[in-house]
């Protein structure tokens, strides 16, 4: 994936937009949408179920961790885009 990079976001499903990264930001492309995000570590089974997931607060999201996350985003109302800059 080149960098930064617009991710799509399916309506009512989870999104995979980042894959084992330690730091980087998400942005939200300003829409109508309200998001979701959640992260787990690299390796580890996907989220299924929208209760998985917190409020993306803001526009932009910052990683930071130690050790690699998959990042994955909801997008409600719509299909929606984010902007991965890792």
């Amino acid at each position: 994936m080149a960098d930064p990079a617009a991710v799509t976001c399916a309506k009512g499903a989870w999104t995979k937009v980042a894959t084992n990264k330690t730091s980087g930001t998400i942005q939200i492309i300003p829409s109508n949408n309200s998001y979701l995000q959640t992260h787990r570590d690299t390796g580890s089974a996907a989220p299924t179920l929208r209760s998985e997931g917190v409020p993306f607060l803001g526009e932009m999201m910052k990683i930071d961790y130690p050790t690699g996350i998959d990042v994955y985003i909801w997008a409600i109302g719509n299909a929606g885009s984010v902007v991965v800059s890792l």
